[in-house]
């Protein structure tokens, strides 16, 4: 198979002397390769070393044709679409499907989040070789079902970082960057799932067998000592009685210290191996990085409104619903908002929290209710305070109990000092999480606006966890259908915009 990367012994170090990883191997064919990992592991950095716009510390990489980084963001210039592609004299049936139902006319600057995407990757087609950064984090249903599509038909090799488990689905090799380096996968995304179960329950087996061995070494000890202290203490009473001259009992006293020294020491080695063995069986399991927060929130009665709406719109330039609203949202609903990008899911949240500033028609009432909000950029935190300044100004926990907290959601020791306008995306989500779940009123209504964007697949499924738990009434904006799949939600609300 025609190699189009070879990368042979690569070391990358970061600023301050952190080597990010060491001394990998690897090489990618024309074929659709996932890189999967945890959230700072180094897989924009790798994907940028691939492509030439970082250099190795050490080792090579050789290409054999040009590769394009597609970054997850680029800002849209103020020129039409048609101008943006311009260059791009051959066109196809995928780039039709890419650009179908965008106005070509239209300035990129006005595009959707979504529609953006969509052009960008409608001009990369052609591109000799593709390095895909989240690319479905933006988009729509049908923009989402664009990519899939596009990951399909492309002719060209694609590496895909995304934690989009229907993209990775289509990859044919996976590769893992981890804390214990980079790990090539042949097969399927579902072939990988199956070989990493199988490898975390050969080394969950190693861990629970080396617990047991340490704790009856332990149990050992413990009885080995308990009859060494009898036996010490039937020699103290016969000296007390007088039966054996004090020079006899000072030996036996001396023999008892060295016995019970003797038996400490061994069964402590022993039992230090064992945790050794433990140990390092259980560092092989690749840990990543988790949160493992809880919330089960207040559940409320089946008929405590929630939000009711009678005909009702929003307007800023023009009415945004095709058709007025009707809905009457009561208890502890499971809600999906859905509807293309720009169809006005998130202005019907903002009037949901009573946020909203623009021109009204028909009828809104909102229920009572505690509220907590999660959107993809965190908008509830404070940019210049530290992430357990964010945190206390809800909570009335003491600053100690308050970093014991936070370690629920990673930011551990002096990381939660670091000012919220440094943090990254995932970062960022983890500190908005933490502020609203540990606010001092456990919430009633969670408001979840596309919460995975920027999270690694292990804290989806903790998200995932934490939202099936979670007792009162959710409503959720999200275009991952595993996601709401596995959240357990029961009712799909479908809006469909009049611009």
């Amino acid at each position: 198979m025609h190699h189009i990367v070879t990368a042979r012994d690569v070391s990358f170090e970061v600023s301050g002397g952190r080597i990010l990883f060491q001394n990998i191997n690897f090489t990618l064919s024309t074929s659709l390769t996932a890189l999967v990992g945890p959230n700072g592991v180094g897989k924009t950095c790798l994907a940028k070393l691939i492509s030439g716009e970082y250099e190795p510390s050490s080792g090579s990489i050789r290409r054999s044709g040009s590769i394009s980084f597609f970054a997850q963001r680029e800002i849209p210039l103020a020129i039409s679409v048609n101008e943006y592609l311009m260059n791009d004299y051959e066109w196809s049936l995928l780039k039709e499907k890419l650009l179908e139902g965008i106005d070509r006319d239209a300035l990129c600057s006005h595009l959707s989040g979504g529609q953006w995407m969509r052009v960008r990757l409608a001009k990369s087609i052609n591109d000799h070789y593709l390095i895909l950064d989240e690319p479905t984090n933006d988009l729509d249903r049908e923009g989402h079902e664009a990519v899939l599509q596009f990951l399909e038909d492309c002719p060209n090799g694609i590496l895909l970082i995304s934690h989009d488990r229907e993209c990775l689905q289509l990859c044919k090799n996976i590769l893992e960057l981890s804390n214990k380096g980079l790990s090539k996968f042949s097969g399927d995304w579902l072939a990988y799932e199956d070989q990493k179960e199988k490898e975390l329950k050969k080394l969950e087996v190693n861990l629970e067998q080396a617990t047991r061995n340490r704790n009856q070494i332990l149990g050992a000890r413990q009885e080995k000592l308990a009859q060494q202290e009898k036996r010490n203490l039937r020699g103290a009473k016969l000296g007390e009685r007088g039966g054996i001259p004090r020079i006899v009992l000072g030996a036996m006293k001396r023999r008892a210290q060295v016995t019970t020294a003797k038996v400490d020491t061994s069964t402590l080695e022993k039992v230090n191996d064992s945790v050794r063995v433990a140990f390092a069986a259980y560092s092989e399991l690749k840990l990543n990085p988790m949160m493992y927060a809880e919330i089960s929130g207040s559940s409320i009665p089946n008929q405590k409104l929630v939000a009711e709406a009678r005909e009702f719109n929003l307007r800023y330039k023009n009415w945004l619903f095709k058709e007025n609203l009707n809905f009457s949202w009561r208890g502890n609903i499971r809600l999906a908002l859905k509807g293309r990008n720009g169809s006005g899911k998130s202005s019907l949240l903002k009037t949901l929290l009573n946020q909203s500033k623009a021109e009204t028609r028909g009828e809104f009432r909102f229920g009572n209710l505690k509220t907590f909000y999660v959107d993809q950029r965190g908008e509830n935190l404070n940019d210049s305070l530290s992430v357990i300044e964010n945190v206390r100004e809800n909570s009335r926990l003491e600053e100690s109990e308050v970093r014991n907290q936070l370690a629920q959601f990673l930011f551990a020791k002096d990381t939660v000092f670091l000012k919220v306008s440094s943090l990254s995306g995932g970062e960022r989500l983890r500190a908005s999480l933490a502020k609203g779940l540990l606010s001092t009123e456990k919430p009633e209504l969670l408001i979840l606006d596309e919460p995975t964007n920027n999270l690694d697949l292990q804290n989806i499924e903790f998200l995932e966890d934490l939202v099936r738990e979670f007792k009162g009434a959710l409503i959720i904006i999200s275009h991952d259908e595993i996601f709401l799949e596995n959240c357990q939600i029961e009712e799909v609300f479908q809006i469909y915009s009049g611009l």
